[in-house]
């Protein structure tokens, strides 16, 4: 048996596992993956023209390894700042995170950043790795001792598995090897192989003498040669020529599989990172007016009012739009501003464009990417609610402040200010004020003066107080 052939056997009876490599610039996260890998999928190790010129990671790499049962693809995620949004569209495709740091540094800003995407996105498991201790003259387990009380204060918890290696010495490589042996047989993960085919396409290139060739990771279904794909949303189709796994020729592949589709009568011009292959375009909505659930984490420190800017990651696509919370009262939506001691709200997005939303595991990412770097900037995850065709009717409280005229008037408590005429003082005739006043009970004279009721407790008033009165004015969003 040829060694091509038993390779092809060997990966087709492994489980695939996908974990997300995450780390601050220069933490040599690419390097780790480097030491790691046996197969170098799209892009991976930096492959990248500018990556190279650059000297940084700037989109997503795939390379792989045989672990035990499983065929392990490592999705490495550019560290630097400006680029969280291609770290953020990783997050749909893994099951498990690797956290890298600079052990010289420690854990930074993005580093942060990282922790609060992978926890926003329902990713229960990580492991730590602190590589350059080559570098490092200082005792290594006290720094590691140091780092445990960090991830004390993260979700993932002090007892999180850590690993001291040196990827450029190619030292603690065995120990961290077995460390994610452990961690993903501890994963729960059950695969969906049954039903509709779901490919997010993260990179799509022509082969001279090929044709289109699409590569991604199948979350939902089995595929098979000589099925047809439709691209949705930019609606072109194709029949499927090839599959491959790690450049191993295929017949069948399943959820799980990351796969090179090498597809016939594809418009490949129209294709975009974050759009997917499917068989059922009805397993998918489109639209960019959402009613969303957010789950907002407890470290975004800015509040969010009514109409922030946000960046919202939803599958591979980014983009921006505005959010608008609110909290319901009588069946009516009624803006509000949230804060860090808030936990969880609803909200209307407004996105500057369309966007493609799997109707089954829907969970979104939102970003303040307008923020400086030095802050951390993911606001938390939502899992959507409903799409709108039209943006629902919101409401704002408008508040007027009249004042005290008269408080001893025979025919009560006169106010001046909640209207400018008789025809006005009319309308409001009946509306609740903010204590000690009760409502408004009448019209008094023709130039917009009115009768207050207040509380029987007691209370004095007099002349110049301020009466409150607050009403609840409809508010209809700009369709972007």
């Amino acid at each position: 048996m040829s060694f091509l052939k038993y390779l092809k056997m060997e990966i087709e009876k492994k489980i695939p596992i996908h974990i997300g490599l995450f780390g601050h610039i220069d933490s040599g996260k690419t390097a780790i993956a480097e030491v790691l890998s046996e197969f170098i999928s799209t892009a991976g190790i930096d492959a990248h023209p500018q990556s190279k010129e650059r000297g940084i990671t700037i989109d997503l790499g795939f390379t792989s390894f045989i672990l035990d049962k499983f065929i392990i693809t490592l999705v490495d995620s550019p560290g630097h700042a400006d680029l969280i949004k291609i770290s953020a569209s990783s997050v749909e495709i893994i099951d498990c995170a690797i956290v890298v740091l600079d052990i010289n540094k420690g854990p930074q800003v993005q580093t942060g950043e990282h922790l609060i995407l992978i926890e926003s996105l329902n990713i229960k498991k990580i492991i730590v790795v602190i590589n350059k201790i080559d570098l490092f003259s200082k005792n290594v387990d006290d720094e590691i001792k140091k780092i445990r009380e960090f991830f004390g204060s993260t979700i993932f918890g002090s007892d999180v598995p850590i690993f001291a290696v040196s990827a450029k010495n190619k030292v603690g490589f065995e120990n961290l090897k077995t460390g994610i042996l452990n961690t993903i047989n501890s994963l729960q993960i059950k695969r969906q192989t049954e039903g509709s085919i779901i490919i997010p396409i993260d990179h799509h290139f022509p082969i001279k003498g090929m044709g289109s060739i699409l590569t991604g990771t199948i979350l939902n279904g089995t595929l098979k040669v000589n099925q047809n794909l439709e691209i949705i949303p930019v609606k072109t189709s194709g029949r499927v020529k090839s599959i491959q796994i790690f450049h191993q020729n295929v017949d069948i592949a399943k959820a799980g599989d990351r796969v090179g589709l090498n597809i016939k009568g594809l418009e490949l011009k129209k294709v975009y990172r974050g759009c997917y292959a499917t068989n059922n375009p009805r397993a998918f909505d489109y639209g960019n007016i959402l009613e969303v659930e957010v789950n907002n984490n407890k470290l975004f420190k800015p509040k969010t009012g009514f109409g922030t800017q946000i960046h919202i990651t939803i599958g591979m696509v980014t983009t921006s739009g505005n959010i608008y919370p609110y909290y319901e009262l009588n069946g009516k939506k009624i803006q509000t501003t949230v804060s860090n001691k808030d936990r969880g709200f609803r909200a209307i997005i407004l996105l500057k464009e369309k966007v493609i939303i799997r109707k089954e595991k829907n969970i979104m990412l939102l970003s303040r990417l307008d923020l400086p770097p030095t802050t951390l900037r993911i606001l938390g995850s939502a899992v959507l609610v409903k799409i709108y065709k039209e943006p629902p009717l919101l409401y704002k409280y408008k508040t007027k402040q009249g004042t005290i005229k008269n408080p001893n008037h025979p025919q009560g408590i006169v106010c001046n200010g909640l209207a400018q005429s008789a025809i006005g003082a009319k309308k409001i005739i009946g509306k609740s004020l903010e204590p000690p006043f009760t409502k408004i009970l009448d019209t008094f004279g023709t130039k917009g003066a009115v009768i207050v009721g207040i509380k029987s407790d007691g209370k004095q008033v007099k002349k110049g107080d301020p009466v409150f009165l607050k009403e609840l004015r409809s508010i209809r969003l700009k369709n972007i």
